[in-house]
C-alpha cells in the first residue's frame, strides 16, 4: 500500500472533570480548572523516592527529606497525579497535567528545625512524538509558597533550550551550577528567600500543577508522559544523588548555631541501593494516537458496521467513539478513503451495465469497504471546507460518477447506511475534518 497522508486536525469532544476539583490521596481538595480533552482520565502512580542529602560539610549522606500524604506517614513515600486524555487523534493539541502529590516536610537536622525550602525544582520529560506548544503552572491559592515558579524548557546540562526535552518548574533555575561540591551550589541565591522557595516553616506542602500542551505526530501511536527520567541524552537522571534527578531543593534549617543549607535530590528508587526505578521512573500514563473520523449530520462518523473487516462490509453512522473503525486516511495523491487498520477502501457498490456507465452508480448504490485496489469507485474527492475547519463542511464526490457520499433519507440515527446521490448541498452530504481547538486552560 501507499504512503498515506494523515489528517491533521479534528473536533476535540469536550470532557471535563466534574467541578473542576481534583482529590489528592489523603483527601485534600484543588481547585483548579477542569482539563478540557477526549476522555480525560485521571491516574494517581505513588512511588518511593529515595534522596540524597548534601550537607554543610558538603558531604553526602541519605536521610529523610519529607514523608508523603496528608499525615505524614511513609518516610520518603510521594507519588503524583496526571490528568491526561485517553486518545488524541495525529496532530492535534492536547493538554495533560502533572500534580505533585502533597508531602509533609521534615527536618534535615537531628537537632535543629525546618526554616524553608528554597531553590526549590521539579523536572519532567516532553514526551517522543509530540510536538512542545506551551507548558503553565496550574496554581492553587492555598499552596504554602513565597512565589509562584515558571516553567523553563531545559537541556539535560540545565541550560535554557527551546529545543531542549525537559520541563522545569521553578524560578530561574537554568544554567545554574550543579557541582554538590561548591560552596556556591549552597549559596549561589544570595539569600533564603529568592528562587521557588516555601513559606517558613512549611510543614504540609501542596505542590502546583503543570499544565503541559503538545502537538500528537504522524507516527507514534502511543504517548508516553513521564517525570526527567535517565535517557540516552540525560543519563544520570535516575542515579541516586544526582543533580539531573527529577526534584531538587535546599532545605535551610536552624539550630543553636544558626542556618544551616542542605541540598536534597532525589530520585524514583525503592532504597538507596535500589539499581532499578520504580513506577515513578517509568510511564506515568498511555495516550493512544488515533487516526481522525470523518464528521457528518448532527456529529455523527463514518463508521463500519460490526467492526468489520470483509470485502462489501457496510459503512454506516455512528456516535464518535474513537474506534479503529471510525478511523480514516487519505491516501497521498491515490483519492482514496483509507481505514488504517482494515487496510481497506470506502467504496460503492456498483450496480450491473445496462445501457451507459452512470448505471453502475446509481441514486441509492451502497457505500461499503473494499481492497484497496484500481477500481475507479473507490476515487474520492474532498472538497475543500470538508478540511479547512469550516464548521460546515462540504461534499465528498464521487470521482467516476460525480456523484456525493449521501446520509440514506437524511436521517443521523446510528446505524443509517451510507448511500451515493446526486450532489444537492443538503446537510445529508456536507462532511468535515474539523481543526482542533488548543486544549489550554484560561
Amino acid at each position: 500500500m501507499k504512503s498515506v497522508h494523515r489528517w491533521v486536525s479534528i473536533a476535540a469532544t469536550a470532557t471535563t472533570l466534574a467541578a473542576g476539583t481534583l482529590l489528592f490521596p489523603g483527601g485534600v481538595a484543588s481547585a483548579l480548572d477542569p482539563l478540557p480533552g477526549n476522555d480525560v482520565k485521571t491516574t494517581d502512580v505513588n512511588f518511593q523516592t529515595s534522596c540524597r542529602l548534601i550537607g554543610p560539610n558538603r558531604k553526602p549522606n541519605t536521610g529523610t527529606a519529607f514523608n508523603g500524604g496528608a499525615s505524614g506517614a511513609g518516610a520518603n513515600a510521594w507519588g503524583v497525579q496526571i490528568m491526561a486524555p485517553e486518545t488524541v487523534t495525529r496532530g492535534q493539541e492536547f493538554t495533560y497535567r502533572i500534580q505533585p502529590d502533597p508531602i509533609t516536610t521534615h527536618k534535615i537536622l537531628d537537632d535543629g528545625s525546618l526554616v524553608l525550602w528554597r531553590n526549590i525544582r521539579y523536572d519532567v520529560d516532553i514526551p517522543p512524538g509530540t510536538e512542545f506548544v506551551s507548558a503553565k503552572v496550574a496554581s492553587d491559592p492555598t499552596t504554602p509558597f513565597q512565589n509562584t515558579p515558571t516553567i523553563t524548557r531545559i537541556d539535560p546540562n540545565g541550560k535554557k533550550d527551546d529545543n531542549g526535552s525537559i520541563l522545569r518548574m521553578d524560578i530561574n533555575e537554568e544554567g545554574r551550577p550543579s557541582d554538590l561540591n561548591s560552596d556556591e551550589a549552597l549559596a549561589f541565591e544570595g539569600g533564603h528567600s529568592n528562587g521557588w522557595a516555601t513559606e517558613k516553616n512549611p510543614g504540609f506542602l501542596t505542590f502546583p500543577a503543570m499544565d503541559i500542551t503538545l502537538k500528537a505526530d504522524s507516527v507514534r501511536d502511543v504517548i508516553e508522559p513521564t517525570l526527567r527520567v535517565s535517557t540516552g541524552s540525560d543519563p544520570d537522571a535516575n542515579t541516586l544523588g544526582s543533580a539531573d534527578n527529577f526534584f531538587r531543593v535546599i532545605a535551610v534549617s536552624h539550630n543553636n548555631a544558626g542556618d544551616s543549607d542542605t541540598i536534597v535530590y532525589c530520585a524514583p528508587l525503592d532504597t538507596t541501593k535500589s539499581t532499578t526505578v520504580n513506577a515513578g521512573g517509568m510511564p506515568l500514563t498511555s495516550i493512544k494516537v488515533i487516526d481522525p473520523p470523518i464528521y457528518g449530520l448532527d456529529g455523527r462518523v463514518l463508521d463500519i458496521v460490526d467492526n468489520g473487516t470483509a470485502n462489501g462490509t457496510r459503512v454506516q453512522m455512528w456516535d464518535p467513539t474513537g474506534a479503529e473503525n471510525q478511523q480514516w486516511t487519505m491516501e497521498s495523491g491515490g483519492n482514496q478513503i483509507v481505514n488504517p487498520h482494515t487496510l481497506k477502501c470506502l467504496d460503492v457498490r456498483e450496480g450491473t451495465v445496462v445501457n451507459s456507465l452512470s448505471d453502475l452508480f446509481p441514486n441509492g448504490a451502497p457505500i461499503q469497504i473494499s481492497e484497496c485496489g484500481r477500481q475507479t469507485s473507490e476515487q474520492w474527492r474532498m472538497a475543500d471546507e470538508v478540511t479547512d475547519g469550516n464548521p460546515v463542511g462540504g461534499a465528498i464526490i464521487n470521482l467516476p460518477s460525480g456523484k456525493c457520499l449521501d446520509v440514506t433519507d437524511n436521517v443521523s440515527a446510528n446505524g443509517t447506511p451510507l448511500q451515493l446521490w446526486d450532489c444537492t448541498g443538503a446537510p445529508s452530504q456536507q462532511w468535515n475534518v474539523p481543526s482542533v481547538s488548543t486544549t489550554s486552560l484560561n
